[in-house]
């Protein structure tokens, strides 16, 4: 048995559904291997012994629970913990790559979240049960090393995170529009759901830009980020596509 292969059914023993990922470095790196991507985790210690027995070298997924929010801080992209501070103490992972990128797990606040100024830090929001992180001790596809854990209780997200993440009031649309608009929203979010895999960055990008012109990209982006990781687009790249849309659509 691998050590992926045991964690994994440790995760499923403990509730928490895993799925496999790619290990292999490229474009596709961390990217599910299962058909419906993180929507087919499972806890099922048969299903995951299938699982890994035809990849044994997977990469451990695991959906953000969804009561819980992760804080994926990536020094590639300008990730710094310091624009977050002050932090307290909570279940983190660190990734092997070994740059000092980190994923924060925190209590889900109630109500509508936006990941819009916290792109502009560098830092990409996962929402419980609409998005996965790499769990350990999955080892990273470049460096070879694992990704570990830092063992705390999941802490509440600071007030001044919630602010950070909360999205400012909306005007009201005329009401004559509102059924409209929530058929154009539903319909980008299907173009992405359905985009074939050499095209996946780009319907995306068209459909975040669609959505910027429409007024409604507030209101769909994680139904339209969700969409792409269903296909098996990585979701920091498709965080990363939605805030390209909307600096070069505003």
């Amino acid at each position: 048995m691998t050590a992926e292969l045991d964690a994994a059914l440790k995760y499923a023993a403990h509730g928490w559904p895993v799925f496999p990922c790619d290990w292999r470095p490229g474009p596709h790196s961390k990217a599910p291997l299962v058909r419906h991507g993180f929507h087919d985790a499972t806890c099922d210690p048969d299903v995951i012994r299938d699982n890994w027995r035809r990849w044994p070298r997977a990469l451990i997924g695991a959906p953000v629970p969804p009561d819980q929010i992760v804080l994926d801080i990536d020094p590639r992209h300008g990730g710094n913990r310091d624009a977050l501070e002050p932090l307290p103490p909570t279940r983190t992972v660190w990734s092997g790559r070994g740059d000092g990128g980190h994923h924060l797990y925190f209590q889900r606040p109630l109500g509508p979240l936006t990941s819009t100024l916290l792109v502009k830090l560098g830092v990409d929001l996962r929402i419980g049960a609409k998005s996965y992180c790499i769990v350990p001790p999955s080892v990273h596809p470049g460096s070879g090393l694992p990704c570990r854990w830092e063992r705390h209780e999941v802490a509440t997200l600071p007030q001044h995170l919630q602010e950070l993440i909360t999205p400012p009031p909306q005007r009201p649309k005329a009401l004559s529009r509102s059924s409209d608009n929530g058929a154009a929203g539903d319909a980008l979010v299907r173009h992405v759901a359905n985009a074939p895999v050499g095209n996946r960055d780009r319907d995306l990008f068209w459909a975040a830009c669609r959505a910027v012109e429409d007024g409604l990209l507030d209101s769909i982006q994680d139904q339209l980020v969700a969409a792409s990781v269903s296909t098996g687009f990585p979701e920091a790249q498709a965080w990363r596509k939605i805030a390209s849309a909307r600096r070069t659509t505003t």
